[in-house]
């Protein structure tokens, strides 16, 4: 049996680990983001805890549903980024239209999409840690336009179905147009340098 101050040690050293491994939520973003509805923040809690195998069925079927996007992207914010990081989940969103503008093939955005959808461990502890932690939050007052009852509501109607992957508020949609792709920071990274490398040596825009 350890001493009695050495087992305090190591129990204070486990919550600390296991709060500084909880997933960051972004609660000032959601605070100043007006578009941003209880849904919109379940779906990052989701890809950042599930990753992107959901909606992965197949390369074909990837690649079909890519195309079909790729072809009708409408106008989106005009400083979206290229890659969107998901807090410290080591999942990012690129994000289609500034892709596409700097020359990316849709090719390889399928492949990193896939194959991060293969290597991803999803995380169905890390997504409830994470859901209840915003809702314990929401107790205290409204983020943005998150509030305690939305969160009840969407956690009745998600919760006895296993919490399964949801689409973006109405309002979201109709406000930001998103169209991204879910993946690891790594396979993110492998498109980046891809994009400069085809920049320096000036490919044209796919």
């Amino acid at each position: 049996m350890l001493p009695s101050g050495v087992e305090v040690k190591v129990v204070v050293g486990a919550l600390i680990a296991a709060l500084v491994s909880q997933l960051a939520l972004p609660l000032d973003a959601w605070r100043s983001d007006g578009a941003v509805e209880i849904q919109d923040a379940y779906k990052w809690i989701y890809q950042a805890t599930q990753g992107g195998e959901h909606a992965a069925p197949s390369r074909d079927q990837a690649a079909a549903w890519l195309r079909t996007e790729w072809d009708s992207l409408e106008p989106g914010p005009a400083s979206e980024p290229l890659i969107e990081p998901l807090a410290n989940s080591g999942i990012v969103r690129v994000n289609l239209r500034p892709f596409r503008a700097a020359g990316g093939a849709p090719d390889a955005l399928v492949g990193a999409f896939v194959r991060s959808a293969a290597s991803f461990k999803a995380d169905r502890r890390a997504f409830e840690d994470a859901w209840l932690q915003l809702g314990e939050r929401l107790r205290q007052g409204a983020v943005g336009r998150l509030t305690r009852a939305d969160w009840e509501r969407l956690d009745g109607a998600t919760r006895p179905a296993g919490f399964p992957a949801v689409h973006h508020s109405e309002g979201f949609t109709a406000s930001r147009h998103p169209a991204y792709r879910v993946m690891t920071a790594a396979e993110a990274r492998g498109l980046g340098a891809s994009l400069a490398s085809d920049s320096a040596r000036g490919r044209p825009e796919r």
